[in-house]
C-alpha cells in the first residue's frame, strides 16, 4: 500500500468502529429481535446485496448507539432470503421497525407491516442522518442500576483478594 490519499482514506474507513450487527440466518435475526425488545429499541434493518457494511452505516451506528439497533441483512446468504420475503424487500432497502410494547399481546411478536417505515429518499449522508434522528429514541437506553451494582460488587470482591502485596526492603 502506497502513501496516497485514496489508500490512506480506505485504510481509515476500514478502521472505523461499527456497531452494525450482521444477520446470518433466522437464528441471528431472532436474537436481534429479542435484544431490541429487551431494551425497547427500534430496529433499523439494512437489506443489502453484498456483505460489505457501508461507511455511512458505520458512522450512523456509532452516532445513534443505544438509541437504535442496526442490522445488516445481506442477500448473499441463502438463509436470509426468507427475511427478505417476510418484509417484501427486493435489492437494497432500509426499514425501520418501531419498538414493540411489552405485554401488548401476541400481535407484537410478529412484525406489523403497517408500522414499518421505509426510507425512500436518495442515499446520501444528510438524508440518512435526518431519517435516523427522526426514528431513533431521543435519549440513550442505559443499563439498569442493579446490573452496575452486581459488577461493582464483583470488582470489590476481586480487589479484596488481591490486596496482599509483597514488599521488599
Amino acid at each position: 500500500m502506497e502513501r496516497k490519499a485514496d489508500d490512506m482514506s480506505s485504510f481509515a474507513l476500514d478502521l472505523m468502529p461499527s456497531f452494525v450487527e450482521r444477520v446470518n440466518g433466522p437464528e441471528d435475526f431472532e436474537q436481534f429481535k429479542t435484544k431490541a425488545q429487551k431494551f425497547g429499541l427500534p430496529m433499523m434493518l439494512l437489506f443489502s446485496e453484498d456483505r460489505r457494511i457501508l461507511n455511512e452505516m458505520k458512522f450512523l451506528s456509532t452516532e445513534f448507539r443505544r438509541r437504535v439497533l442496526i442490522a445488516q441483512i445481506p442477500f448473499t446468504k441463502k438463509e436470509n432470503k426468507n427475511i427478505f420475503f417476510e418484509y417484501g424487500v427486493r435489492g437494497q432497502a432500509l426499514l425501520v421497525v418501531p419498538p414493540s410494547i411489552p405485554g401488548g399481546g401476541e400481535q407484537n411478536d410478529e412484525p406489523d407491516q403497517t408500522d414499518t417505515v421505509v426510507f425512500g429518499g436518495k442515499w446520501n449522508m444528510h438524508r440518512l442522518q435526518s431519517f435516523f434522528s427522526e426514528h431513533a429514541l431521543k435519549t440513550e437506553v442505559k443499563p439498569k442500576p442493579a446490573e452496575k451494582l452486581k459488577v461493582e460488587d464483583k470488582d470489590q470482591a476481586q480487589s479484596g483478594k488481591k490486596e496482599k502485596v509483597k514488599t521488599e526492603l
